[in-house]
């Protein structure tokens, strides 16, 4: 199913300033085999799509193309299957991947005819070419080249876009959906401009042909009538870090280095920053099935953070689930799992929060249906599901085993994603670890017991601490939500850390999810899915996947013996046949390869075949998937 990885809906006008990008990183190992799954949406080399809606990327300026993917990436620009597509990708496999694709040169196709009057195109070519001087409107051509093939590094050329692609641009322009930094002169030119003159203008710039030699000018040779902003983050050569830290580690004191990787390992940025440019600084949604709450202010801002807050007050919070005031706190913050951190390590991690940034964010109040928005009944929550306590080591094991245990059970609060609640939210009982769908979210969160096909059970110690550090192994890549999980918290411990979470894990007896398997189907309605499924599997899925299912080491996940395959609920498989997605960039692999979606190529129906048949192949014995279970899911991103 990963044949192909769709990059970018790139970005059309932008007349952008030229800060320099970093020092050329070494070039990426294999890219062209990483990148070919761009085709999905791009065409070969990037030459564009059949269909025209998504443009070409072939050729495009390299500064161009990086900072396009940069906005998708930290959600400057919107489009749902791109903004989940790069997510988790660093600055350098972006910057890797647009000089991928600046450097294709494949033919463009002949314009098409052109619907407009002989007195439109020409007064689009007027606009294009000599602008509106009663408007002060620049020409198009002085900021995008007398060629309108752009300048480098950050222009883009106009020509070789369908003209559908234009207005839809241009339009997002006009009413603010794009933006640039500003200066945003794109967005002030565009206003300034009635729908019938850019309806000139993309009726003439589709209708020409590219030039033989379609290359950017250099920026030296141009000289741009207006100052414009730009977007671009630097890519730092061997940075391959989707998750840099907020304050260099260098600068910390030995207790400081010491919270800095508590933080990691508990994954605080992950819930606590909305916006890169503010790490820590809370605002996050946490959805729950009882509403909504916020993330907190975690920088020491005196007004909106923890600059009143004492060590005392923070170890109150992480053991006891108190705030400073003495509210009691939602279980959504897992408490219940931080109340088995020692006091020495609270400290530490209080120490290294105090000396971040101070942000002035105030936090939004939840929104919580009745009567879970009242927060004197929590006490009868806790009662029933929260027991203050520092993890007790267990006499009987090994100082490995039982370090794994406080890092999974503790810090690492696995089990909030991976044990099953109950109507209340709270944790079942016997059930830990053993797997469960992620309320809200729609993820199923597979069991990490030693199950053989729904848990660990095929994986060596070896496989479970490389899937931790890097976020693939010879069985499994990761996506959903444990991808966020990898990029900003387990990549970043350290080896003897991760080896000591697979000997815990590893030593959990097997036990299957709870849940029962999804929409039973009959005999004669599996048979018709199962022959639909193999053939969109075999002219899809089998040339990345392997024919009978068994993948290819660390690059394309098996699918037999899959336990994200054959959970019992399929919403994990549904949503990646529909929405692909990328592993993180991590430090043990930075340039993973992706997935496109297939949510415009595959009916339901399809979809739902083709998750039946790897279901249900290689011996995979899981329940068949009906059309409705897709129809449920086609609106959800990653």
């Amino acid at each position: 199913m990963i044949t192909r990885l769709a990059t970018a809906t790139l970005l059309l006008l932008s007349c952008l300033s030229s800060p320099s990008l970093a020092q050329n990183p070494m070039p990426a190992p294999d890219l062209a085999d990483k990148v070919q799954a761009c085709v999905a949406c791009h065409g070969a080399q990037g030459r564009a799509s059949s269909e025209g809606y998504y443009p070409r990327i072939a050729g495009k300026p390299e500064g161009y193309l990086y900072n396009q993917l940069v906005a998708f990436r930290d959600g400057g620009r919107q489009h749902p299957a791109m903004n989940g597509m790069v997510q988790l990708l660093s600055n350098d496999y972006l910057l890797q991947m647009a000089r991928y694709f600046s450097a294709q040169n494949p033919p463009y196709p002949a314009p098409a005819k052109s619907t407009a009057t002989r007195q439109e195109l020409e007064q689009g070519k007027q606009l294009v070419l000599q602008g509106l001087p009663a408007k002060k409107i620049p020409a198009c051509a002085a900021c995008h080249g007398q060629a309108l093939t752009g300048v480098e590094p950050y222009t883009p050329g106009l020509l070789g876009l369908p003209r559908d692609y234009l207005n839809a641009q241009l339009g997002k322009w006009r009413n603010g959906q794009r933006k640039a930094a500003d200066p945003d002169c794109m967005h002030a030119l565009v206003k300034a401009l009635t729908p019938e003159e850019l309806n000139t203008a993309t009726a003439w710039l589709a209708a020409q042909a590219v030039p033989a030699n379609p290359k950017a000018l250099p920026a030296g040779q141009m000289n741009f009538p207006m100052e414009c902003g730009t977007h671009t983050a630097t890519a730092i050569p061997g940075n391959r870090n989707v998750s840099p830290e907020p304050i260099a580690l260098n600068l910390l004191s030995a207790q400081e280095k010491r919270g800095a990787y508590l933080a990691r390992l508990g994954n605080c940025a992950g819930c606590h920053t909305v916006a890169p440019n503010k790490p820590y600084a809370g605002g996050r949604a946490i959805e729950t099935p009882f509403g909504k709450i916020f993330s907190t202010n975690l920088t020491p801002d005196k007004k909106t953070g923890l600059g009143q807050w004492t060590a005392d007050d923070f170890y109150k919070a992480m053991h006891h689930g108190v705030s400073k005031n003495g509210d009691f706190l939602y279980p959504a913050f897992p408490y219940t799992d931080y109340t088995k951190m020692s006091r020495g390590e609270v400290d530490d991690l209080f120490a290294y929060l105090k000396r971040l940034p101070a942000i002035d964010q105030a936090t939004s109040k939840p929104d919580l249906q009745f009567p879970f928005n009242q927060r004197p009944l929590l006490a009868i929550w806790r009662s029933l599901y929260f027991t203050a306590g520092e993890f007790q080591a267990d006499s009987k094991q090994s100082a490995q085993w039982n370090r794994g245990a406080y890092l999974v059970n503790g810090p690492g609060h696995c089990a909030a994603c991976h044990t099953p609640r109950n109507s209340l939210g709270g944790l079942k009982d016997g059930l830990n670890l053993s797997g469960a769908t992620i309320p809200v979210l729609n993820w199923f969160a597979p069991a990490l017991n030693n199950h053989p096909t729904q848990g660990l059970g095929q994986w060596t110690e070896e496989d479970i601490a490389n899937y931790l550090q890097s976020g693939v192994n010879r069985h499994s890549a990761t996506y959903g939500p444990m991808s966020e999980v990898i990029a900003h918290s387990l990549q970043f411990a350290s080896t003897k850390d991760a080896q000591a979470m697979a000997v815990y894990l590893k030593s959990l007896p097997a036990q299957a999810p709870s849940e029962k398997e999804s929409t039973g189907l009959g005999e004669r309605t599996l048979q018709p899915l199962m022959v639909r499924g193999e053939q969109i599997y075999v002219n899809t899925c089998a040339e990345c996947h392997g024919k009978q299912g068994d993948g290819k080491a660390s690059q394309f996940p098996r699918l037999a013996g899959n336990s994200n395959v054959v959970a019992p609920n399929p919403t994990n498989a549904i949503r990646m046949v529909l929405n692909g997605g990328f592993s993180p960039s991590t430090q043990q692999t930075p340039y993973p390869h992706g997935m496109p979606p297939y949510r415009a190529e595959l009916n339901n129906t399809d979809v739902a075949a083709v998750v039946t048949y790897i279901r249900r192949s290689w011996g995979n014995k899981a329940s068949g998937v009906a059309s409705v279970e897709v129809d449920k899911l086609r609106g959800l991103q990653n």
